[in-house]
């Protein structure tokens, strides 16, 4: 029996436990917000909420500590200096779990763990994310009908004929 046993097991082993728990951070400080399970998005505030604290209070000691946790110097420096300075009047209690509708499939019930006032922080790089995704796209292309990639290879074909006949 489990008695007075802490923490939930979500039918996992506990390197894979760890791992899950590692990305959901990652996803959470990269993006502000994330969808979840409840069960999930409760046990992230356990993870979570103690490193916004170690990088509210700084030092090197206590960065070393984010970093066994968070692999990505970028979203350390961005925990210290965007994240963190934020809470520095706030006693714990930085995120949010919004229950959503369960989902389909599996009837799961789903969640959005948020930031508290993510807004300062997380508005100014969505739209930059929209743009970037648009360049990398290029410009929308018209569909062109069966007809015309006829019409297309027929001419490239007489082209090429017209080519071989010259040499």
């Amino acid at each position: 029996m489990r008695h007075l046993k802490s923490g939930k097991k979500f039918g996992r082993p506990k390197d894979h436990r760890k791992a899950l728990m590692k990305n959901l951070c990652y996803q959470l400080l990269k993006y502000g917000k994330i969808v979840t399970t409840v069960a999930k998005a409760k046990y992230l505030r356990t993870v979570v909420e103690p490193l916004v604290t170690k990088a509210k209070k700084g030092g090197l000691h206590n960065i070393r500590l984010i970093s066994k946790i968070i692999k990505d110097k970028s979203l350390i420096t961005k925990l210290c200096k965007e994240i963190a300075p934020l809470y520095a009047n706030r006693n714990g209690g930085y995120t949010r779990v919004l229950k959503l509708e369960n989902r389909t499939g599996d009837n799961a019930p789903m969640a959005i763990i948020e930031f508290v006032d993510r807004e300062k922080v997380y508005e100014k790089e969505e739209p930059n994310e929209k743009v970037k995704k648009q360049e990398m796209k290029g410009p929308k292309e018209e569909k062109t009908s069966t007809k015309e990639i006829k019409e297309k290879k027929e001419s490239k074909e007489k082209e090429q004929k017209k080519e071989k006949t010259k040499k």
